[in-house]
């Protein structure tokens, strides 16, 4: 399962190309630059700081990007329970890889409900390809809602802070 974290929910007029029979997990992959890395190659000091996490996580693929001017790395696979998650990294100004975002895929009716009203009154109209979870290490929830209309794909977030919902006008960043 693939599992992207980008945040904010800006109305990404991004003219990228995707077929209209994607799987879910795919929607969205080609937003941004990545690179597939085998799982042996991913840094030892990442892998610590996860399973600080998520105690027993299983890795199962991995990918290194640059977005925003930073590093990053995304680490998929499996909680000790089962539950497919993505771990986004973050390489900081000590050199030292950090997690930012914990993000998984789910459906509008599994977000909570000041997220479904928000979605439902900005865009009645849309109906999102793909769906992700994407909680900050601070306590927000970003939800990013991708889109799949004429062979592009874009993408929008909404925040929640606590039980305030709020559409992002710009991509979230960190």
């Amino acid at each position: 399962m693939k599992f992207l974290l980008h945040p904010t929910l800006v109305l990404l007029s991004l003219g990228v190309s995707v077929t209209a029979g994607a799987a879910q997990s795919e929607v969205g992959s080609d937003l941004y630059q990545k690179q597939d890395i085998q799982v042996e190659q991913v840094p030892p000091q990442a892998l610590e700081a996860v399973e600080k996490l998520a105690p027993g996580f299983v890795l199962h693929e991995a990918e290194k990007e640059s977005k925003h001017g930073k590093q990053y790395l995304d680490l998929e696979g499996e909680t000790a329970d089962g539950e497919e998650i993505e771990f986004d990294m973050l390489l900081n100004d000590q050199g030292l890889w950090e997690a930012v975002e914990i993000q998984k895929d789910l459906q509008l009716g599994d977000t909570p409900a000041p997220v479904q009203d928000l979605f439902s009154n900005s865009f009645p109209s849309k109906h999102p390809a793909r769906i992700i979870e994407s909680q900050q290490m601070d306590g927000l929830v970003i939800y990013e809602f991708y889109f799949v209309e004429e062979g592009k794909t874009t993408k929008r977030e909404i925040k929640l802070d606590g039980d305030k919902a709020s559409v992002l006008e710009q991509e979230w960043t960190h």
